[in-house]
C-alpha cells in the first residue's frame, strides 16, 4: 500500500526531498500482502518518528521506492538503517510470515529538486507497471491531500 501525499506546489528552502530505493536480498520475492501492509505502516511511523514525511511509497515483491520530505539536517544513514534493519527484524517475526524479509545491503538515495518532484512521484506511482509481475496485490494506493 503506497500513498501519495502532497502539500502543494510551493517548496520551502528548508525542505529536502530524497528518493530512496532498495531491494530484497538477491532480489527474491519476499514481500507478500501482509508484509507489504506491515511495511507501509512501519515506514510511515518510522519516518514520522525521525521528523520526515512519506510523500510517495511503492512496495513491490522485490523492492521498495520511497520519497521522503525532511529537514536538510536529517541523519539519512540512520533513517535508512531504521527503515531496513528495523523492518527486516520485525517483519520476519510476523505471525504467518514464512518468507522472511532480508534486504540487500546497498540502497540508492537521490535528492529531488522542485522541478523533478512531480516526475519522481509519477515514477513511484507507476512502479507496478514498470515492473510487471512484481506488484503486490494493491501495492500502490494513491490519496491526495
Amino acid at each position: 500500500m503506497g500513498t501519495l501525499e502532497r502539500s502543494g506546489t510551493h517548496v520551502s528552502p528548508h525542505q529536502l526531498y530524497i528518493h530512496l530505493a532498495w531491494t530484497t536480498r538477491d532480489r527474491r520475492p519476499m514481500i507478500n500482502p501482509p508484509t507489504r501492509d506491515f511495511l507501509d505502516d512501519y515506514f510511515r511511523r518510522t519516518a514520522a518518528r525521525e521528523h520526515a514525511d512519506v510523500v510517495a511509497l511503492a512496495i513491490l515483491r522485490t523492492h521498495v521506492h520511497i520519497l521522503i520530505r525532511t529537514a536538510p539536517r536529517m541523519d539519512l544513514p540512520r533513517l535508512v538503517q531504521f527503515f531496513k534493519g528495523g523492518s527486516s527484524y520485525a517483519a520476519s517475526r510476523l505471525p504467518g510470515n514464512i518468507l522472511g524479509l532480508r534486504w540487500a545491503p546497498e540502497y540508492s538515495a537521490t535528492t529531488v529538486g522542485p522541478k523533478q518532484l512531480a516526475d519522481v512521484i509519477r515514477y513511484i506511482e507507476k512502479q507496478g507497471e514498470h515492473h510487471p509481475g512484481e506488484a503486490v496485490e494493491d501495492a500502490l494506493r494513491t490519496t491526495k491531500t
